[in-house]
């Protein structure tokens, strides 16, 4: 490891005092993720940093793999020394969501500042966890944001009686996730805290993308962090009236021991490689790499409504896109574009003759949320025909099943082993990663999907790269999620003669209004036949290619999915602009 001189070492602890408000070390020697492999990454980092220009002197790398995921934060968390932020849209008790909590209160106990911010709405709701995560020690503070009339567990009256108040107030929510590592080491991209989003759910498991960073950027990070600490709508868990009575009756469970955590098998294994200094050295510190320029975006808390400040990530997200000339390439789990979105990307097009836009999206068979799903639905002949864009729709189980979810046997024999499972109950995937390649030298990667949501009521944050490597590297996972055998094309289908011009002009009309009652779809799933060269579904000689496999692929008839989802696009086309 590099020497770091005395004024070196007085600068890295006069800007963490600065950042996070804990005194400076009283080591002189001190070197800063030492003895971590990180170690020389974040001096080296320091050391080229731009004291004018955060975006430059950055080391980035792309994280992946769900169990790859935990194993880093979990490293990360061991070997803070001053201060970790944590922001998350949900946090949930099971294994996952209690392992991190034990590692965050671990670090508070050697001497760690730990922040946390968690949204209210999906987050785990028990006052006696939350009691005990208050007062588990004075170094670990937990803050909830937009909780329901000052409750962690409203009441169905207490939600209605805080929607009568304000509706855009609780429906308004904090979708960032974003943690930080004394300053220097950023983690931001789409995944919360819970099983589903490193690999340890037997039933679904999300396909995530997070942004590692080391260096300067993540000061920005933690300045982001501070607004949200600082917004008045982010309550610490004793001001809620339940965790208050909870903590003054005393009688919740406290968890003293590891075992009193109830991991289960899950994380022997995983908590050994944590303190693996080789592997970790190999494994993700090999993997960072300087990059031309990285910049930090985050919505400000509350997203004004019209308030383009406070709608930051929306309006970097729309410049990414204004520059493509060439091709855009975007991942998200949730296709529901704004009729803004839509004439953005119209106009891009015609300014941009043959501009290239492919989407990886979910299928109804792989998503999560059918509710959005059928939006995506009811929107798609205006995707195909009128915007020209190339869709592709992530199946449940993808070819390339075992190298994107490397545990799925184990969590499959977990899911048979379970007391009353099903004999076809097996673990599947469904995306959720949220980025963004535009001609291949800009890049994105965070929180925010293509829905109206996160353009106008999430507060949403993420990493813009501009990086002619990085985003190479990142439009080619993308294109290996959109590859025939993980992925359905979605495209225009032929129809009997007259039928096609009758459901052009009745589809039309219906698309107007916002009961939508017309059941034939101009278009349809296609998958590539044995042995045919994958084509773009434009081609002339795309069909002769690939095969029709329905619209709905990978769900049955009468499933409750499938069902809801036609319900949804027949009746709830006023929601579009709440999913």
């Amino acid at each position: 490891m590099p020497a770091i001189s005395s004024t070196h070492r007085l600068a890295i602890s006069g800007l963490a005092a600065l950042w996070f408000g804990f005194s400076a070390p009283a080591a002189s020697d001190e070197r800063p993720f030492d003895p971590s492999p990180f170690g020389p990454a974040v001096s080296a980092a320091l050391k080229e940093r731009d004291e004018q220009d955060a975006t430059q002197g950055n080391r980035i790398a792309i994280i992946r793999n769900g169990y790859d995921a935990l194993l880093l934060r979990v490293h990360l968390i061991r070997h803070a020394r001053h201060a970790i932020a944590v922001q998350t849209f949900i946090w949930t008790n099971d294994e996952c969501g209690r392992l991190v909590a034990h590692e965050l209160l671990n670090a508070a106990r050697r001497g760690v500042k730990v922040r946390v911010i968690v949204d209210h709405m999906f987050s785990d709701h028990d006052p006696d966890t939350v009691a005990f995560l208050a007062t588990a020690h004075p170094n670990f503070e937990l803050k909830h944001y937009r909780p329901a009339m000052s409750r962690i567990k409203p009441s169905v009256l207490h939600t209605l009686l805080a929607s009568l108040r304000s509706f855009r107030q609780l429906n308004q929510r904090m979708h960032n996730k974003v943690m930080i590592f004394d300053g220097t080491i950023l983690l931001t991209g789409g995944r919360n805290i819970e099983n589903t989003y490193f690999d340890h759910s037997t039933t679904l498991n999300f396909l995530d993308r997070d942004v590692l960073a080391v260096g300067a950027v993540a000061a920005k990070a933690v300045e982001s962090f501070e607004e949200f600490w600082r917004y008045r709508h982010a309550v610490p868990s004793r001001n809620l009236a339940d965790v208050g009575a909870a903590i003054a009756r005393n009688t919740f469970h406290r968890y003293p021991t590891r075992a009193n955590y109830g991991f289960g098998p899950h994380f022997i294994t995983l908590e050994q490689q944590a303190d693996d200094a080789a592997l970790i050295a190999s494994h993700f510190v090999a993997r960072l790499k300087p990059v031309r320029k990285a910049t930090f975006v985050s919505d400000a808390p509350g997203k004004p409504g019209g308030a383009s400040d406070g709608r930051r990530t929306t309006s970097e997200v729309r410049a990414i896109l204004a520059r493509a000339k060439l091709s855009v390439v975007m991942q998200t789990p949730y296709l529901v574009l704004s009729a803004p979105l839509r004439d953005a990307f119209r106009d891009l097009q015609e300014a941009n003759p043959g501009l290239r836009i492919a989407i990886s999206t979910n299928s109804l068979a792989s998503t999560d949320n059918f509710l959005a799903y059928s939006a995506n639905y009811r929107l798609r002949r205006h995707y195909v025909e009128d915007l020209k864009l190339l869709v592709h729709e992530f199946k449940p189980r993808p070819g390339s099943l075992s190298t994107l979810f490397p545990r799925h046997a184990l969590m499959a024999r977990f899911a048979q082993e379970q007391a009353g499972a099903s004999e076809d109950a097996v673990p599947f995937l469904s995306l959720h990663a949220k980025s963004l390649v535009v001609d291949d030298h800009i890049a994105f990667v965070g929180s925010h999907n293509l829905d109206p949501r996160s353009d106008n009521m999430n507060t949403e944050a993420g990493l813009v790269v501009e990086d002619e490597s990085f985003a190479q590297a990142l439009r080619t996972e993308i294109e290996h999620d959109m590859a025939p055998e993980n992925s359905w094309v979605i495209a225009r289908r032929t129809l009997p003669p007259g039928l096609d011009e009758l459901n052009q002009v009745v589809d039309g009309i219906f698309s107007l209004i916002p009961i939508n009652l017309w059941p034939v779809s101009t278009t349809s799933s296609f998958e590539l036949r044995p042995g045919a060269t994958p084509l773009p579904s434009d081609h002339p000689l795309f069909e002769e290619n690939y095969r029709n496999v329905g619209a709905l692929p990978g769900n049955s008839s009468l499933s409750q999915k499938r069902i809801l989802t036609h319900i949804s696009k027949t009746f709830a086309a006023p929601m579009t602009p709440m999913l």
